[in-house]
């Protein structure tokens, strides 16, 4: 059996020391990239992404209202796409519920990280 003593010091040697201000701006930064958002398609030109996100604000003035835009460039088979993201939810389960009322007028959307440039 351990003593009182022993039990304390493994209990101390166990505890997380504070992360340096560096790191814990780092992980608030990880942090602030993982929050859920969706994708609403995908675009040739950061152009194209901007001129969509003004057709949808026109058409859905009430559905998007509060949400923030950006887009996420990627390479796919060699050609340079652009996702439009919207966000941020408070949690995926919101966003998949947004993704279902959107996704009945038609428009395409899968939950993903908000993250990307802003537009």
């Amino acid at each position: 059996m351990m003593s009182q003593e022993q039990s304390q010091q493994l209990n101390t040697s166990q505890q997380v020391q504070p992360l340096p201000m560096q790191s814990q701006s780092a992980a608030i930064l990880a942090n602030k990239a993982a929050e859920p958002g969706v994708q609403l398609g995908l675009y040739l030109t950061p152009e194209k992404v901007a001129h969509r996100v003004l057709e949808l604000k026109r058409d859905y003035p009430d559905v998007l209202r509060g949400l923030d835009f950006r887009f996420k460039q990627r390479d796919q088979k060699g050609v340079t796409l652009y996702g439009l993201r919207a966000g941020p939810f408070a949690t995926y389960t919101q966003a998949t519920a947004f993704c279902e009322i959107v996704k009945k007028v038609g428009q395409t959307c899968v939950t993903a990280h908000f993250v990307g440039q802003m537009l």
